[in-house]
């Protein structure tokens, strides 16, 4: 079993295709190769922690065609009814979630600020404007090429941010002022 971490997959929303200026000529065609590339990488039997904002309620019938067992933090998007419907066929769980994988903890949170703690985190909501934070990774599909991404890229990450990204990578503005 393999453990996957994504979010932000956006299914079925026109607003998301267009503001994050994703690459599809349409919401079917992006809905398609989201479905495509989450279950080229995940295999039914492995889990996969969805950090929020999965789709519209429409979207919620591809629940049963992606591979892998879902465990949803929800986001801003999500409705209580969708969390009601998504509760019958995934695990939800509340923001400030610490799992430990491997000897690693990980803070799962959706969106960057709900962040608590000196820990790694790990959250979407931003799409593409932000991969690296000094304590944690975005998992958005927006930063991985539209794939939910698996642990060894987790710890790649991590290791980067913690043992070679310098003050450039983080820096905070330009300037005096």
């Amino acid at each position: 079993m393999t453990l996957f971490f994504t979010s932000d997959t956006h299914f079925g929303h026109q607003r998301t295709l267009e503001f994050s200026r994703r690459p599809f000529a349409d919401v079917t065609a992006m809905d398609a190769a989201l479905i495509a590339n989450w279950n080229s990488a995940v295999k039914p039997g492995d889990t996969v922690y969805h950090l929020g904002d999965f789709g519209s309620m429409e979207s919620l019938q591809y629940l049963s065609r992606l591979n892998g067992n879902i465990i949803l933090l929800p986001g801003n998007y999500e409705t209580p009814e969708m969390v009601e419907v998504m509760a019958r066929t995934c695990k939800i769980i509340e923001p400030n979630t610490m799992i430990e994988v491997e000897g690693h903890r990980f803070q799962l949170v959706h969106e960057p600020e709900e962040a608590t703690g000196a820990g790694f985190f790990l959250f979407g909501h931003i799409h593409q404007l932000q991969t690296v934070k000094r304590n944690g990774l975005n998992v958005g599909v927006d930063c991985h090429f539209f794939h939910p991404i698996d642990l060894q890229v987790i710890l790649f990450y991590q290791n980067a941010i913690k043992n070679h990204y310098d003050d450039n990578v983080f820096m905070e503005r330009l300037g005096g002022k």
